[in-house]
Formats: structure tokens, C-alpha cells, sequence
């Protein structure tokens, strides 16, 4: 009778905390509209092949029934999150023309029952709880606060726009003195009104920059003078205020808090070119203190930055003594966090890929459906392209494909996710010393580990002897000159 009555408390502990939020769509009468429905999880987690991400973005749902006037949504949400509705015509879909489509800020809570209506020209109404905020989001706020600039009458082949900051301070306003209506006529929730002032606040301050720049820079293309580096790194000191953990659900105020702490950091060790504007290790020590230090009343925004650090050291560095001092830290004040074997494996893979050491060997489909394994190769030096994006790196490499033709491999290895082997090979075209490699996600994962394979060091040399020359190559546009120079010494060798 105890264990019954014990499990069914339990039930009803586990059923009270499982809540749930409800959206339906109203839509018109022969639509051709596909809609879609993203909610938005302000968390790091590891994406398959990529590395950790900051955001998990959940499909909600997807509707193209034409046939259909109403189509329902319910999913589980513990918290507020943003949810990002997406309309587009079917016939622009097919053609990849995603120009036309319109995009939608709704800020959604649990219990939240809410109904949309979309007329034929995809304007919204709304109806239910909360229904207040979605129409004061439509309203007042745009997916991409630079959508706002041509609206605004910027130039971007003129030096001097500062006859747009007016238009930007009325907005602000704008939004203020709809919100403080807002909260005068029903109660508004502290998350909602907290993620709307944080993008109130940050938004104008970051088009003035754009404006501020642009006069700063005037002719002298992107390079600055140190004091007029300091004088656009000080606008962003004076205007960037902490705010309450809710804040971190705005994409721009999470860009400018991990600014408010790089900038007096950047001051003090400063960054340029010759370093490949990379962070060294004293000075990511310092944005990891400096976070526990500022964000102490802020515990979920003091977790995110002090995370962005470590995955900063394990990411942008090649040596990872930064990056375990810094784990250290973190697992002793985040010991339960899923977070720290993930650190940890990183942190060994890329301890493991030394120069000298034998390239770890894999076997992969290339176009053609053969199987290749990175042992048959040997005989020719061999540069691993990682490719994030199908073709990635492949028009910058080309010239270098005629240069080293005959003396070198060039390995284009696809780890995009989510892309099956008949996506990727249509792709491909067949060319003297260039091999396409194809990884499935679980082998993508399992060259990430082998690898420490990320978007920021995707290449590998490996000299004829399969051993590894370089791999700590960064991503260069437009012109990538320490690859250059890291081949031209692997031909010699």
C-alpha cells in the first residue's frame, strides 16, 4: 500500500512538472504556404561532427497541407523560449528562393494556449494566453535588427549616416513606451519583459555602432588605428548593461555579454593579425576569471560564458594547457555538467594528433561508391580538406589542385551533417589528384574524435609516410597564406 501509494505521488510530481505549450494555426482557404515552427534552447550542446553549439534549435513543426485551414502544435517547454515562425510559398521553396519568405518572433511560455490566424499576404493576428506579446513583437521587433537599416535610409557607400540615429532613438522609445502601456493595462511576465529590454537596450546602441564605424574607418578599408579601436571598444563598454538570466533568450545580448567581457580583455592583450586576432592563453585565463568575477548574481549567464571560455581554449588553441587549467575549474564548480567528458575527450583528441605521429586511419565511400581507406594513399603527400558545407573549400582550392598536380592529394572529406550520399554525390566532379570522401554523421562523429576535426582547423597534411606534418591550419579568407606555406614545405620534404 506504502510503494502504491508512493509511486502514484511520484506520478503525479512527474505529470505536474510536465507542461506543455499549444499553438494552432488559422490558415487561409488554398494556401500554398509551408510554415514551420522552431523554438529556440538557449544550452551548449554538442552537434553532431561540428563541435558544441550554444543554441538547440527543436522543430515544433512543419505544415504545407494546402487542403488544411487549421493545423495544432503542442511540445514540452519547462521555461520561456523564443519560437521562430517561417512562412514561405511553396513554389519559391522548390525554386530555393527563400527571399520571399517572412519570419516571425513569438516568445512562448509553459501552459501557453495560443492561436494564430495568417492571412493570404502572411500578416498575423493572434488570440489566447499571451497574446499581448506576440502582437507587440510583430508589432515592434524584426528578426534581424540590420533589416531596419535601409528602412532607416543607410547608405552603405556613404561615410556619414548619423542622420538615421534619430530614427533609431524614436524606435527605442517606441518600444519603451509600448511596453511601460503594456504593463499598465495586464500583468507582465519578468522573462517577457526582460527579453524585450535587452533587445531594446542593445539593439540601437549596435546600429550606432554600424553608424560610428563606418565615419571611423571612413577610407582606410578594415584596418584600424589603436585609438580608434579603443574608441568603438569603449561605445560598447558605456552601453552594454547585465541584465537578468532571462536576457540570455535574445541572440544579441548574448553576442554583446561574451563583447562586454572580451573587450577590457582584449585591452589588456591585445589581438591583430600576425596572431590571427586568436586570444592567447593569459588572456582567455583572464575572460574565464573575469566571468566568474562579473556574472556572480547572474548563475545561469556566469554558466554559459564560463563555458563559452573553455570550448574558446579547446576550439581557437592548438595547445590545451589553457584549455585543462580551465576545465579544472569548471568541473569542480559544475561537477554533474554533461558537458565535462565531452571537454575531456576534445581535450585528449587533440592532445593525440602530435606531429609525427601516425594519421588515424579511416574508410570511407568516395564518389564512385569504392570504399578508401587513408592507408592506400601513402606515396603522395596528402592534404584533408574537411568539408562543413557541400563544396566547401573546393573554388579556393582549385589553383592550388594545378600547382601540386602530380605531386600531391587533395582529400575534400564531407562531414555536413544530415546529408545522405545521394545528396553529397551529385556534387562531386571527378579531377586529376583530388579524392571526394563522403562521412555518414556516426562517421563524422567518430572523425571528430580521431581528428578534434572543427570548422576552425579543418586541415590535415600528411606526408607520404601517412604520418601527420601539420594540423593546426586555421580557416583564412580570402587568401589562406600559412596553408600555402605549410604545403610548399610538404612537397619539399
Amino acid at each position: 500500500m506504502t510503494k502504491n501509494l508512493f509511486a502514484f505521488c511520484l506520478f503525479l510530481s512527474l505529470a505536474a512538472n510536465a507542461q506543455t505549450a499549444q499553438i494552432l494555426l488559422k490558415l487561409p482557404q488554398n494556401n500554398d504556404f509551408i510554415i514551420s515552427l522552431t523554438a529556440e534552447k538557449v544550452r551548449y550542446l554538442d552537434a553532431p561532427s561540428i563541435g558544441l553549439t550554444d543554441v538547440e534549435f527543436l522543430n515544433i513543426g512543419v505544415f504545407d497541407d494546402s487542403t488544411k485551414q487549421w493545423a495544432k502544435t503542442e511540445f514540452e517547454l519547462k521555461e520561456p523560449q523564443v519560437v521562430r515562425l517561417n512562412i514561405v510559398n511553396k513554389r519559391t521553396a522548390n525554386a530555393y528562393k527563400s527571399q520571399e519568405g517572412v519570419n516571425y518572433l513569438l516568445f512562448i511560455s509553459p501552459n501557453d494556449n495560443l492561436t494564430i490566424g495568417i492571412s493570404p499576404n502572411k500578416t498575423l493576428t493572434f488570440t489566447g494566453t499571451n497574446a499581448h506579446y506576440q502582437e507587440y513583437l510583430r508589432d515592434y521587433f524584426r528578426e534581424n535588427m540590420y533589416d531596419y537599416l535601409p528602412q532607416f535610409g543607410y547608405n552603405p557607400s556613404q561615410i556619414d549616416n548619423f542622420h538615421i540615429l534619430t530614427k533609431v532613438d524614436s524606435l527605442q522609445r517606441t518600444r519603451q513606451q509600448r511596453l511601460q502601456t503594456l504593463k499598465g493595462q495586464q500583468p507582465i511576465d519578468e522573462a517577457f519583459e526582460t527579453y524585450v529590454t535587452a533587445i531594446t537596450n542593445t539593439e540601437p546602441y549596435l546600429l550606432k555602432l554600424v553608424v560610428s564605424d563606418k565615419k571611423i574607418r571612413e577610407s582606410q578599408g578594415v584596418q584600424l588605428k589603436p585609438n580608434q579601436r579603443k574608441e568603438i571598444q569603449e561605445l560598447a563598454l558605456q552601453n552594454f548593461k547585465i541584465m537578468p538570466d532571462a536576457a540570455l533568450l535574445s541572440e544579441v545580448y548574448r553576442n554583446e555579454l561574451r563583447n562586454f567581457i572580451q573587450v577590457p580583455v582584449i585591452q589588456k592583450y591585445p589581438t591583430d593579425s600576425a596572431k590571427r586576432y586568436v586570444l592567447s592563453p593569459e588572456a582567455v585565463q583572464m575572460a574565464y576569471q573575469l566571468s566568474n568575477e562579473e556574472l556572480q548574481s547572474y548563475p545561469k549567464q556566469k554558466e554559459y560564458l564560463l563555458t563559452h571560455w573553455l570550448n574558446y581554449s579547446t576550439t581557437f588553441r592548438s595547445n590545451m594547457s589553457t584549455a585543462r587549467a580551465l576545465l579544472a575549474k569548471y568541473e569542480q564548480a559544475y561537477p554533474e555538467s554533461a558537458l565535462v567528458p565531452y571537454f575531456k575527450r576534445t581535450i585528449e583528441s587533440k592532445e593525440k594528433m602530435e606531429v609525427a605521429s601516425q594519421a588515424p586511419e579511416f574508410m570511407l565511400k568516395d564518389r564512385d561508391g569504392n570504399t578508401v581507406a587513408l592507408s592506400s594513399l601513402r606515396g603522395k603527400p596528402v592534404c584533408i580538406a574537411f568539408c562543413y558545407n557541400l563544396k566547401q573549400h573546393e573554388n579556393d582550392f582549385k589553383p592550388l589542385e594545378e600547382k601540386y598536380r602530380g605531386r600531391l592529394n587533395f582529400v575534400y572529406l564531407n562531414v555536413t551533417p544530415a546529408t545522405t550520399y545521394e545528396m553529397w554525390q551529385p556534387t562531386t566532379e571527378k579531377r586529376p589528384g583530388v579524392l571526394h570522401l563522403w562521412a555518414s554523421d556516426d562517421d563524422a562523429q567518430m572523425l571528430k574524435e580521431s581528428y578534434a576535426s572543427t570548422m576552425r582547423y579543418p586541415f590535415v597534411l600528411i606526408d607520404a609516410q601517412g604520418k601527420i606534418v601539420e594540423r593546426w591550419i586555421p580557416q583564412e579568407f580570402p587568401d589562406n597564406k600559412p596553408l600555402q606555406a605549410e604545403l610548399r614545405d610538404l612537397i619539399r620534404k
